[in-house]
């Protein structure tokens, strides 16, 4: 297979991430006739769905003893079938066709999100719960929606990362400055990964169309504890997904997974 999308799925005591991958799977499946999809999960996660070509289960569990299931995120350039592969995060959900991408993703070695969308299509820059990225002068960029090509380029950006995981207590005391997180955050792994390859983002791809709707409320800047509340998630005609006053036509990273939103 030459091109697809892939994600981790590892459920924790919260979270039934694997009902998220279905209803991601399924929505990219309802849009996109380029829809190929692996989905990488655990012995206890383990499972088969009709919207999913490809489930792999991890070999070691790097994540097995903690509480969020960051740790085995550098294993998607190994353990991605794909030649060209789109990463993304479970919680999230397909609201456009995305075929066209592809002709313009598979030219370069690594692309990510820089910075995400409100829920009204605009860009935000600068978030409140990205202060530690300012600090280390690192890249806004975000892993739930991410380009690699199976290329030496990214081969070298995956082989920091898992450096860096494997690593975290030296990485968080000696390279970065105020950070405090138990566990290292995917997108916080990436970015000082990505710094490290190319300290002065000279090579970043920012294509203004490569962007999800981030659903959280410093980038909303909302204030509010239940979305479902204060932004109304509705459906008009049973397909069209309303946020707001807004039709949502991007890609969704829903966060809340308590926000009505998934449609399976």
């Amino acid at each position: 297979m030459s091109k697809g999308f892939l994600w981790f799925a590892q459920n924790n005591d919260q979270t039934d991430y694997v009902r998220l991958s279905i209803a991601l799977a399924k929505s990219i499946k309802r849009y996109n006739r380029e829809n190929k999809i692996c989905v990488i999960t655990d012995e206890k996660s383990k499972f088969d769905s009709e919207f999913v070509d490809v489930v792999k289960v991890l070999d070691k569990d790097d994540s097995a003893d903690h509480e969020i299931k960051w740790a085995n995120e550098y294993k998607a350039f190994r353990m991605s079938p794909f030649t060209h592969t789109i990463k993304l995060e479970a919680d999230m959900l397909w609201r456009v066709n995305t075929d066209w991408w592809w002709h313009h993703l598979w030219q370069h070695d690594l692309v990510f999100s820089v910075d995400c969308l409100n829920y009204r299509n605009k860009v935000v820059k600068n978030t409140l719960y990205r202060k530690l990225f300012v600090k280390n002068l690192l890249p806004n960029i975000y892993n739930g929606l991410m380009y690699f090509r199976r290329s030496q380029k990214a081969k070298q950006f995956y082989d920091i990362a898992e450096v860096i995981f494997n690593n975290w207590d030296k990485v968080r005391s000696q390279l970065l400055v105020a950070c405090h997180d138990k566990y290292p955050s995917t997108d916080l792994v990436f970015a000082l990964a990505y710094r490290i390859m190319d300290p002065t983002h000279k090579g970043l791809i920012d294509f203004e169309w490569f962007k999800f709707i981030h659903n959280k409320s410093d980038v909303h800047k909302t204030k509010v504890v239940n979305h479902n509340d204060y932004l109304l998630p509705n459906r008009a005609g049973g397909k069209k997904l309303y946020i707001g006053e807004t039709l949502v036509n991007k890609v969704l990273h829903y966060h809340d997974k308590e926000l009505d939103v998934i449609d399976i």
